[in-house]
């Protein structure tokens, strides 16, 4: 559509155009980060192209679970559902890369890294010398 409108409860739009538009088709990828087994994750199994889970490591191979269970229910393919997750390096690098092996098993190919504790440096030393043997 050139121009959207709409007319809901609080907010009335006529006519209204958005550029720049999207490069995704159909549309960006939709990330939901969810770890409740009752609520978000059902939420994602139906609705995400991206599913972010933010529970602790020891946790995750249950949510996995706990994800591809929901989404056949709403009849889709756990693996159409990308998966992401935090990868902590602040471990040795050894317990860093055995984790990040860990997590690709379980089906998660987005790590997302936070700020170490240790700064940037560290951060500078997991980019040029750890990151590239975790792609591919």
């Amino acid at each position: 559509e050139d121009d959207a409108s709409f007319d809901g409860r609080h907010y009335r739009l006529a006519g209204a155009t958005y550029r720049p538009r999207p490069v995704q088709r159909p549309h960006p990828p939709i990330w939901i980060g969810a770890g409740g087994e009752r609520a978000t994750i059902p939420i994602a199994a139906r609705q995400a192209d991206v599913w972010h889970c933010f529970s602790p490591f020891e946790e995750l191979p249950r949510k996995a679970h706990v994800m591809d269970e929901h989404a056949k229910r709403a009849g889709r393919d756990p693996a159409s559902i990308t998966r992401a997750t935090n990868l902590w390096i602040s471990e040795s690098w050894a317990e860093v890369s055995e984790r990040a092996d860990a997590l690709r098993e379980l089906g998660f190919t987005y790590l997302v890294v936070p700020w170490p504790r240790e700064g940037r440096r560290r951060l500078d030393h997991f980019v040029r010398r750890v990151m590239p043997g975790l792609t591919g």
